[in-house]
């Protein structure tokens, strides 16, 4: 089954080509196809690509042992050193962690699993997930729409959490800009993560329903 498009990914195997398989990939969601054979090729291939473009990876249980010792290390300093520049070093820690953290969990629990923690990013300096194409083409869409949101949950989550943590430690004045902070940060979500983000990323799959 699927010959055509299990011809055309082998094409890509030695000259790839970004729209050629991201239209198969496409495909493969508006379809709904499971074909065991064609979703193992599209991970081969895009595992390999990864390979070649990013040098710099960890395993995700090394990334995610990183990212909870940075998210416990982000709500215990702030209690310990009871300073407020450190209030907002928490709250950007979490927003560091939190965000892929949130990505692992809720992915894990859908049946997504994940290979690598890397650096992407504008500056290239926010860890970020690659995704076994796998499983995530195996998941419902709206599950896959689910686990892309959830990364900008944690991202808004941060600030609370800080907020929080400044309120309880009598730093009401830090507590209420970290407020005005979480206020604005909904805000850039939904001016830019709408169009190149997680969100944008949710809402495309919710398309595929």
């Amino acid at each position: 089954m699927h010959n055509e498009l299990k011809e055309r990914l082998k094409k890509l195997e030695n000259n790839y080509n970004g729209k050629e398989f991201l239209s198969i990939v496409n495909k493969v969601k508006k379809d709904r196809i499971n074909d065991e054979e064609l979703l193992e090729q599209i991970e081969t291939i895009s595992l390999k690509r990864f390979r070649e473009k990013v040098s710099l990876t960890l395993g995700t249980f090394a990334g995610n042992a990183l990212e909870i010792a940075g998210t416990i290390a982000g709500v215990v300093l702030p209690y310990l050193m009871n300073n407020d520049v450190v209030y907002y070093i928490s709250a950007l820690i979490l927003m560091t962690t939190l965000h892929p953290l949130s990505h692992f969990f809720i992915g894990s629990v859908f049946g997504i699993r994940f290979t690598h923690y890397y650096l992407n990013g504008p500056a290239r300096i926010e860890p970020t997930l690659r995704i076994n194409y796998y499983s995530y083409l195996k998941t419902k869409s709206e599950k896959r729409a689910l686990m892309h949101a959830s990364g900008v949950i944690g991202t808004l989550l941060a600030p609370l959490i800080a907020a929080h943590i400044a309120f309880y430690s009598g730093s009401v004045g830090v507590a209420q800009n970290l407020i005005y902070f979480f206020l604005l940060l909904i805000v850039f979500e939904l001016l830019t993560s709408t169009k190149i983000g997680d969100l944008m990323k949710a809402k495309r799959e919710i398309g595929f329903r």
